[in-house]
């Protein structure tokens, strides 16, 4: 089985087969490419080209917030139209992996120990192992206790820091801890795990007719690669950097 067939949406409903939703591909490539954007301003900022107000202010973060959120919503959509969410995580478990040593080997001071595709693999995986279990609940239970889980955590946790190591995973951050990258369980777990929720009713065929016409050819095609995009923007972002601060 290839990578591709892993997020295919092929997937028999109700006796009948929901074919790819395009506009969970729209909204994944569009964030990804703002995602790869965001990334090109911190490498701008780290090889000093950009002042820190550039990157360290209230509109950009929010912006990052709002980027991250989608990429993360489409995901957890997506995971309902995968065959195998197990093994689409240890597929992008080993690409974390290799994020990670990119990230080491260009600017050691920015290594990502935990970033986004780190939390979307444990994501999938940990969906995995519990998604049976939490379909058992009442459709409101989900949305009902993730959303204002969510929004406590993401203020009241993941921006404190505490006298504990090896929790960042959580969100539970030591002073001493830093990454490049992060996207902790607490709050983005709560997040995909909405996406998973609405994805049922997606895959389902129960949104409005108009959901399922969205379309944009080469925002779909990027959304459908997004794992490779992510991959290659590293390197090639710091490229761009360094190539720009060669040249002033």
């Amino acid at each position: 089985m290839g990578i591709r067939s892993l997020f295919e949406n092929k997937t028999p409903v109700m006796g009948r087969t929901v074919g790819r939703v395009h506009v969970i591909d729209v909204l994944r490539g569009g964030a990804i490419i703002a995602m790869v954007g965001y990334h090109l301003v911190v490498d701008l900022y780290t090889q000093g080209i950009i002042p820190r107000e550039a990157l360290y202010n209230p509109w950009l973060n929010t912006l990052q917030e709002i980027i991250a959120c989608t990429f993360i919503l489409s995901s957890g959509v997506s995971c309902r139209f995968s065959r195998n969410n197990f093994r689409r995580g240890l597929i992008m478990l080993g690409a974390a992996a290799v994020v990670s040593l990119v990230s080491y080997i260009f600017s050691p001071k920015l290594f990502i120990v935990y970033g986004v595709l780190h939390f979307l693999a444990t994501a999938a995986i940990l969906w995995a192992l519990i998604g049976k279990l939490v379909d058992r609940l009442p459709s409101f239970v989900v949305p009902a206790v993730c959303l204002p889980a969510a929004i406590f955590t993401g203020f009241f946790v993941v921006n404190r820091t505490f006298d504990v190591r090896y929790l960042w995973i959580l969100g539970i951050r030591h002073p001493e801890f830093s990454s490049g990258d992060y996207f902790p369980l607490m709050p983005y777990f709560f997040i995909y795990l909405i996406g998973t929720w609405a994805g049922k009713y997606i895959a389902e065929g129960r949104f409005p007719a108009w959901f399922y016409r969205i379309s944009c050819k080469p925002l779909e095609f990027i959304g459908k690669h997004t794992i490779w995009i992510y991959l290659a923007h590293q390197p090639l972002c710091m490229g761009i950097a360094l190539l720009i601060k060669a040249l002033i």
